[in-house]
């Protein structure tokens, strides 16, 4: 007679306000250090510190945790904070489509423009001369 004993986990979904994203992490800041500076908040279901193929950090990582305070906590403590000398940004996850969607005006907004007027000498001058088209973020007009 043989007996077999085996535990199955039951898979739980990831639910979005469980899930945060954290970013600007330094290079040296591994799944270890990560699961360690966030499991004070909660019970980690999961924790990813994403990396190259080279196996090198990317500078961001994920954290799931198995209830909407843990995350809530997390997010709330950690966010702004300095993490091994860098200051590093705290947020709920937030899929693709979601991301995608927030940022549905338009992608590419910078423009190049030659044959200026005279009249246009400086960056206030350019400035000026586009306002009419709406909204201007930012200028730069190179000058020889």
């Amino acid at each position: 007679l043989i007996f077999l004993y085996s535990v199955r986990r039951v898979k739980t979904p990831k639910r979005e306000t469980n899930n945060i994203f954290i970013k600007n992490l330094d290079k040296s800041i591994d799944h270890k250090t990560l699961f360690d500076t966030f499991s004070m908040f909660g019970n980690i279901l999961s924790c990813k510190v994403v990396c190259t193929p080279a196996g090198e950090s990317k500078g961001y990582g994920f954290v799931h945790y198995d209830a909407d305070e843990s995350a809530k906590k997390a997010i709330d403590k950690v966010n702004n904070m300095m993490l091994a000398g860098k200051k590093v940004f705290v947020a709920p996850f937030q899929p693709k489509v979601a991301r995608q969607d927030a940022d549905a005006g338009p992608r590419f907004t910078n423009i190049y423009v030659k044959n200026l007027p005279d009249s246009v000498q400086t960056d206030a001058d350019l400035k000026a001369y586009f306002a009419e088209h709406g909204t201007i973020t930012s200028v730069w007009l190179p000058t020889e």
